[in-house]
């Protein structure tokens, strides 16, 4: 197992955003302690999806997030700095250009990844720092421009697909309406379904984890709402408690429910300006509750375990499990 007493950095080029971490690994090498963390909404995934390309305003706010992460990442003077190219590179037509560039001005190299490895990297960030267990648990990431679906034994993939199911890529495609409107999220969530009941996941699972910014949004809104609803869900010191969901980040099929009659009532700016969301994060909550809530239903899940560890956690921690390897070991999914 690589060592390392300085933290370690991962950056994830997603379609949505473009996300640093710095972390220290466990000594058992199971678990992380964060240092930094850095996210800004840049979405890539929009351009590609628009023209099948990256576009000159976006690629240039991208080299100058990245570069300002990579920054931020040697003042903690780090062992290494893992970079990681999802679908909103994967599908860009220009995407070598983009990572040439992104080498030349900050001397980093992208591992563009293909959808198995995202979602073996998923998998392990996902349930890291959980309690080892001999029964299955799924992972979902809901990412921007793809959805990766998991399931495995601790650090063993057993079964992966990557789709083209983000909640950017199905924004694009099916949302017109500011609100939404019913139809436009019912065809997305029959696109779901069409998608995912041609598979066979193995059933049950222990628990069903879901990570990407748009899940865990949604279960901040969920937490800030119930707040505004029930203010005896506060705390003595103001906190909101386990049942407001700010700690636990639990979401029931009724909470999704409640949050996709919200997002239906609401302007993504009214929804920005309430909860005090992202204006580019607010817009792709309808797509997001959408794809979730269809999810659940083809995974038979009454409740989803939202986790804000994900892809990039999953990186780092294989990288320090065997080393220069860590991609040929999401490839294969055998973890360690």
């Amino acid at each position: 197992m690589h060592s390392a007493t300085k933290p370690l950095a991962a950056i994830d080029i997603g379609a949505n955003t473009i996300h640093l971490v710095v972390v220290r690994i466990s000594h058992d090498g199971t678990d992380i302690d964060y240092v930094d963390d850095e996210l800004e909404l840049v979405r890539l995934g929009a351009d590609v999806s628009a023209t099948g390309a990256i576009g000159a305003q976006r690629m240039e706010r991208a080299l100058l997030t990245i570069r300002n992460q990579v920054a931020t990442a040697n003042t903690h003077h780090v062992a290494a700095i893992l970079a990681i190219g999802t679908e909103g590179v994967r599908a860009a037509t220009n995407s070598r250009e983009f990572l040439d560039k992104v080498r030349a001005e900050t001397g980093v190299e992208v591992e563009l990844v293909t959808g198995d490895q995202e979602a073996a990297l998923t998998f392990w960030g996902g349930t890291s720092g959980l309690k080892p267990s001999l029964s299955r648990r799924a992972v979902l990431d809901l990412g921007g421009g793809s959805l990766e679906l998991v399931v495995g034994v601790n650090t063993r993939v057993l079964w992966r697909r990557s789709l083209a199911l983000g909640s950017g890529s199905m924004y694009n495609r099916y949302v017109r309406s500011d609100p939404s409107t019913p139809s436009e999220l019912h065809a997305i969530e029959r696109g779901v379904h069409d998608a995912l009941s041609p598979l066979n996941p193995p059933l049950p699972v222990k628990e069903v984890i879901v990570c990407g910014g748009t899940a865990t949004t949604l279960a901040w809104l969920a937490g800030k709402v119930l707040q505004d609803v029930h203010p005896a869900s506060r705390s003595p010191d103001g906190k909101i408690t386990v049942n407001g969901m700010r700690r636990t980040r639990y979401l029931t099929r009724e909470r999704l429910e409640w949050l996709r009659a919200l997002i239906l009532a609401c302007s993504s700016a009214e929804l920005s300006r309430r909860y005090d969301i992202e204006p580019g994060r607010a817009q792709l909550l309808a797509s997001g509750v959408a794809i979730l809530i269809a999810t659940m239903e083809q995974l038979d899940a009454d409740t989803l375990h939202i986790r804000k560890r994900g892809i990039r956690e999953g990186a780092l921690l294989a990288f320090t499990h065997v080393g220069e390897d860590w991609l040929h070991n999401a490839a294969d999914g055998t973890g360690w």
